[in-house]
């Protein structure tokens, strides 16, 4: 699998997002802090910018022109896509170099999705901003297809119809979906069903998917759909004592802290056996 050079590029954002990890930092980097993060690569060769909303910056284009004078083969950008609705800018952005889009969905019914994101009108621009992305090598006749994946925060708003949500985006031709679990009051144990049904749909359809901020030992028979193997956590996470009497402790980063803070570990049970786990050891070494 690939790893990136994670790079916050600020908290500012045309999303007010009830879940969002990132709107309360208080300082948005400059550009040239930007280009000295990317100068320290540690060999890597992708890089990942995050925020925050990285298309509202008035220098995106000179952070994407820097990503490739940096020599970046892999220019990947998570965003709400609401400003590629226009699809000037969104030719400019994929003409820039990046290729690689991680959209942020919370549900496929407006009024919900718009409800999380506290802009009203937010996931019909979302949703053009797909469409255009999908349809520039068409309209330009460009010799590649921009890489969509759809980042779907689960909450207590859409946690029990999460399988329909990564349905309903199908049809634009998405290439990934990660189930993000990013709503620390929602208890875990109630949203599981659903999330193992919602990876079982995706994968019948023939889209990857992968769950991210979910333990090992709670998603047995759908390990390999766990993101947190392919690549470093995101965010803070801590273990139980018991946990090392688990299988996976050797691959597993735990639980999330902020989800800890609400309902502590008492959701997790040590997993005494697995026949994955040779395959799982196997995914986590080729990272190293």
């Amino acid at each position: 699998m690939i790893t990136y050079k994670r790079i916050f590029v600020g908290s500012r954002c045309n999303n007010s997002c009830l879940y969002c990890n990132e709107k309360n930092r208080s300082r948005d980097p400059e550009l040239s802090d930007i280009v000295a993060q990317m100068a320290h690569n540690g060999g890597l060769d992708s890089v990942e910018l995050y925020g925050g909303e990285l298309t509202l910056r008035r220098d995106l284009f000179s952070i994407l022109d820097a990503a490739r004078n940096q020599g970046f083969k892999r220019i990947k950008i998570v965003t709400n896509a609401r400003a590629l609705a226009d699809i000037n800018a969104a030719v400019k952005t994929v003409e820039s170099g990046c290729y690689f889009f991680e959209v942020k969905v919370h549900h496929y019914q407006p009024g919900i999705h718009d409800y999380v994101t506290q802009v009203s009108g937010s996931l019909q621009q979302t949703v053009e901003g797909i469409r255009n992305l999908r349809r520039i090598d068409t309209l330009y006749q460009t010799p590649f297809s921009a890489f969509i994946g759809l980042r779907i925060s689960i909450s207590r708003q859409n946690y029990k119809d999460i399988g329909n949500v990564g349905l309903a985006f199908i049809p634009y031709k998405i290439d990934r979906i990660i189930l993000s679990f990013d709503d620390s009051e929602l208890e875990m144990s109630k949203a599981l069903p659903h999330i193992h049904d919602a990876v079982n749909l995706c994968t019948l359809n023939r889209v990857w998917i992968l769950t991210q901020r979910i333990p090992l030992c709670v998603m047995m028979g759908l390990e390999h759909h766990v993101s947190e193997i392919y690549h470093e956590p995101d965010g803070d996470y801590k273990k139980s004592k018991n946990c090392k009497k688990c299988f996976y402790d050797e691959v597993c980063p735990g639980m999330s802290t902020r989800y800890l803070d609400n309902f502590g570990f008492s959701e997790l049970k040590p997993i005494s056996e697995s026949r994955h786990i040779e395959d799982i050891r196997s995914l986590c070494n080729e990272q190293d």
